[in-house]
């Protein structure tokens, strides 16, 4: 018997899939430092403004450079995906409260032993 996916998992897959798939899109130049400092920092910013610039230390990731515009983009991009997962548990937990009237609400609060 097959189970079907709560829509609003269904969505923040979705939204998730689209953003990690925009990342994935441009794939990062990657660069040692040494090599960074000796061509200069032209040669970075020229870089970012195409794609991504990873700089590495010992084959390892310490930093990386991006146009403005791209970063602007992620960024709004992750804000739209935080929004809607927000919307979606805002959903969820009204979808599943109950109204409580002051009395019962007090008497859940305090114990029924008052």
């Amino acid at each position: 018997m097959s189970q079907m996916m709560p829509m609003w998992i269904f969505n923040v897959f979705i939204c998730t899939c689209c953003y990690l798939g925009v990342m994935a899109m441009t794939q990062p130049l990657r660069i040692s430092s040494t090599v960074a400092a000796r061509k200069g920092i032209g040669l970075i910013t020229t870089q970012a403004q195409e794609r991504p610039v990873t700089l590495t230390r010992h084959g390892k990731p310490v930093a990386v450079v991006m146009s403005a515009a791209e970063r602007d983009e992620q960024r709004r991009l992750l804000r739209d995906v935080e929004l809607k997962v927000l919307g979606m548990a805002a959903n969820l937990v009204a979808d599943r409260s109950a109204m409580l009237t002051t009395d019962h609400a007090r008497e859940r609060l305090l114990g029924s032993d008052r």
